[in-house]
């Protein structure tokens, strides 16, 4: 479970407002999420009838949008069902991407073993990601002409941690996507996301 102080926030074990802060609304959200059975899927009634326990500003749409938005849930295509995304990113994670918050930084002599090749490799691994994603944006919107991705590049890489601290590096599909079909998936809705905004 992740750490943070939502003094103010949380009374008698409900959330009693969403704050507009950014870094604070992303605490009280996760710890929304971890209040939310895993393993389940929900209408959207039953969804809904939980938030209704979970917060007490009534407000259980709005909720259940930043929720979705930030990727701590996951919903079926026509939004009928709804359940705790098993990938969901951490905290930590989303501090980093919407406060530019970093985590602690590896040590010098390990970031040498992150070298210009690794970065290489995962750049043309992203942009096959791209591509494949793009293709399905274009089903939709066939005037996009690039996609919009949350990760950055580094994220293209899963880092493994080995005594006596060595730095492993491979390309691989960012941990907190979920598989590649869940990352791509991601990246589309991103991009059509960003386009509806500014329309």
């Amino acid at each position: 479970m992740d750490a943070y102080d939502l003094k103010g926030l949380v009374e008698k074990g409900k959330l009693v407002r969403l704050p507009s802060k950014r870094r604070k609304k992303i605490e009280a959200l996760v710890w929304l999420s971890e209040h939310i059975p895993s393993g389940r899927r929900y209408t959207e009634a039953e969804f809904g009838a939980l938030l209704l326990r979970l917060h007490s500003f009534g407000d259980p749409a709005a909720l259940r949008r930043e929720l979705y938005d930030h990727f701590l849930i996951s919903r079926s295509p026509d939004g009928r069902e709804y359940w705790l995304d098993p990938e969901r990113p951490t905290l930590a994670q989303l501090l980093e991407r919407y406060c530019g918050i970093s985590p602690e930084e590896p040590k010098e002599e390990e970031i040498a073993l992150y070298g210009g090749g690794d970065l290489k490799a995962a750049a043309e691994f992203r942009d096959r990601i791209h591509e494949e994603a793009l293709e399905r944006v274009r089903s939709i919107m066939p005037e996009a002409c690039s996609v919009a991705d949350p990760y950055p590049l580094e994220a293209y890489f899963q880092q493994y941690w080995d005594y006596p601290g060595q730095w492993y590096t491979i390309a691989a599909v960012p941990e907190s996507a979920g598989g590649r079909e869940e990352l791509i998936d991601r990246i589309v809705r991103e991009t059509i996301k960003n386009a509806e905004k500014q329309e």
